[in-house]
Order: structure tokens, then sequence, then C-alpha cells
């Protein structure tokens, strides 16, 4: 990799973590990206309101004068998270409760950097960069689906940095990469009483204690071809009102599984159980909303070979994992239409964990990423 572009694209980095904008709310950041690429590149730009996306187009082939058959695409993430930043950082985030404590900032500006590359030196294929809105929510890629709609890229490549795997490292997995997951807002509408009338109301309470009771049973691992998990994030049944009897409750779930058919098959069942259960109280007014829904990211075989090759091609060593990393990652929306991995790169064994107050993206790995990227690029 150039070192002039390499510098450039960590300065890009600390500039983009200053100003750390939320999903949905990333204006700055994305006009600070498309900035860099009018400033270091002659690629052409396709504005698409909250996200936007380049193209290099390889020149005709000098024998044949044929437009080149391959189409390869590369995903950056932009957003940020609302965590508070360490103020210590010399870069550190300008807006108050908002900081880049997932790396976004990083993968945004590695692809910068590798659109400076590939502008620089050329590549035999087209290529889409493609700059993702609101990957947090899972609410950008189903929107940036349209690039590979519209593009029709034959294959997509995205990574993430990973804590705990060694700086460098590379690690791609066969199948799910992530898991799929969403959440779910149960809302109970009973009748709220006097409490020392409970039998003239329809309290909640009961319906949320046994369908809470029931997760277990509901994810047993060996009920399930993979992983299925459920996780209670929260619960309000009534208020701080010692003489009535609750007559509204909440029960928040993070529902997430290995494969998204059994995600359904969870959410089918959570939802008839909690309507039976709600039915025994007379409770008929239940309410379920959905919150952050991620599809299951599958990698495709082809996309898999091409990672580890241009791993063994880069000569990075080698990260394994036994399973898939149980988070979840809007990335699988593209591979729902086309070929693509999502793989990661380790920012250090001890380095802090993602989404904490003491998380720094590694600028030490933006260098391989950029050479992963670009050796996918001439080779994929």
């Amino acid at each position: 990799m150039d070192k002039d572009i390499l510098k450039t694209a960590a300065e890009l980095r600390h500039r983009l973590h200053r100003c750390a904008e939320l999903s949905g709310q990333e204006k700055q950041t994305k006009a600070m990206l498309i900035d860099f690429l009018r400033t270091h590149t002659s690629l052409e730009l396709h504005d698409m309101g909250a996200w936007f996306y380049a193209i290099y187009r390889a020149p005709l082939n000098a024998q044949t004068e044929s437009a080149p058959t391959r189409r390869i695409a590369f995903r950056a993430d932009f957003d940020a998270l609302p965590i508070e930043d360490d103020p210590a950082l010399p870069y550190a985030s300008e807006n108050c409760g908002v900081a880049h404590k997932c790396g976004h900032d990083g993968h945004s500006a590695a692809l910068c950097a590798l659109a400076a590359e590939i502008d620089r030196h050329g590549c035999r294929s087209d290529i889409l960069f493609l700059f993702q809105h609101a990957e947090e929510t899972g609410c950008g890629a189903p929107v940036c689906q349209k690039m590979i709609t519209d593009e029709k890229p034959d294959i997509i490549f995205g990574w993430h940095n990973m804590p705990g795997f060694p700086a460098g490292s590379v690690a791609v997995h066969d199948g799910t990469a992530a898991f799929a997951s969403r959440g779910l807002v149960l809302s109970f509408f009973g009748k709220s009483s006097h409490a020392s009338q409970p039998e003239n109301g329809h309290n909640p309470a009961r319906a949320i204690s046994k369908l809470i009771i029931d997760i277990p049973e509901l994810t047993a691992r060996e009920d399930h071809r993979g992983i299925v998990m459920a996780t209670v994030v929260c619960v309000r049944i009534g208020e701080e009102a010692f003489g009535t009897n609750a007559g509204f409750g909440q029960l928040m779930l993070t529902i997430r599984a290995e494969f998204e058919s059994e995600l359904d098959a969870l959410d089918f069942e959570i939802c008839a159980r909690v309507r039976a259960y709600a039915r025994q109280d007379g409770i008929t007014n239940v309410e379920v909303q959905y919150r952050d829904s991620f599809p299951e990211t599958r990698n495709t075989p082809d996309a898999v070979a091409a990672v580890r090759k241009a791993r063994l091609e880069c000569g990075l060593p080698e990260a394994r994992w036994d399973e898939p990393f149980r988070s979840s990652e809007d990335f699988g929306c593209y591979t729902k239409l086309t070929n693509g991995a999502l793989f990661y790169i380790g920012c250090g064994t001890r380095h802090a964990k993602l989404h904490t107050r003491e998380y720094d993206f590694n600028d030490e790995i933006i260098e391989p990423a950029v050479d992963m990227m670009f050796r996918l690029a001439q080779d994929a």
C-alpha cells in the first residue's frame, strides 16, 4: 500500500471520529467521505441521499476492445453509537454522547484508501465502493440494496475489525458469518384496578412471567439446527403506585439465531404463547412491534475461497473460531442478492472490546485491510 495514501487514510479516520454521528444522522460524515474521494480520486460518484457509492470503470481490453466482464463491490459502514467517548483521545468525538465505538470510522477510511489505490494503480474489473449509513440499527443495507439491483456486481465483500484476534490476522467463516436477530416489543393492554381488588382487573404480570420462564425451553440447543437465543432486555409492569393493580405491561426481547428460518420460527412461537397467556388472564389486546431487524449474514463458498486466497497472497496470519459470531450485521442483505462474504481483521488480542467506552479503532490495521481488498479487487 502506498504510504502517502495510508497516511491520509489515518488522518481521515481521525476526522471521522471527531464528527461521529448516529444512524440516520450521518450528514457531516457522508460529506467528509465524498470530499475525500473528490480530492484524492477521479472516481464516478453517485449520491443517493443518506448514502452513496463510487465506481471505478476498468479500461477496455486493448486487444479485444471488450468491456470488463467482472464487477466487484466493497462495502463500508459509517454510523456511530450512543456511547460517550474517551476525552483523552486527541481526536475525541465532538458530539456529546456519540462516538465511533464499533470502528466504522476505520472501515470507511480504509475503503477510501482502497479507492485511492485503485484509482492510482488501476484494475481489470469494474469496482464499486459502497458507503452505507445506519448499520447499527439494521436500516441501512435494505435501502442500499438498490446499488446491487442497479449495478449488478458479481460479488461483494465487507469486513469488520475484531478485538481479541491478533492485529492484522484475517478470519472468514463458511456459511453463517453473523446471526440473524430482531428486537421484539410486546405490549400488554390489560385493565387496572384497585390493588385490594385485583380480581376486577387484568394484570399482565403473569403472562409476562410465563413467557420469560419458557425461554430456556424455546431456545433449547437440542431442538434446533443451530444456536437460538432470546435475551430479556427490559420488563415494565405498571408503575410505582401501591394502591393500583397494574393494567399495562411491556416485555422487550432480543431474539437471534444462526439460521434465519429458526429465528422466524422462534418469533412465531413467542407471539403465539404471548397471546395465549394473555387471554388466560382476560387480556385480549397484545401489540407486537419490531426493532433493529437483521438478516443472517451467509457467506457464499466462492467469496470465502477468494478471501482465503487473498489472505495467503498478502502473507497475513489466519485467525480461527469454531462458530459464527452471535452479533448481527446487515451485510446479509447484500448476500441475499449476490455472492459475497463478510470477513474479520483482528485489531489485537488485548484490544478493548467493541461497543465499550474504552474502544478505539486500531489504525495499524488499515494497511492489511486495504491490502486484502486490493488483492480481492484484482483476483476475485
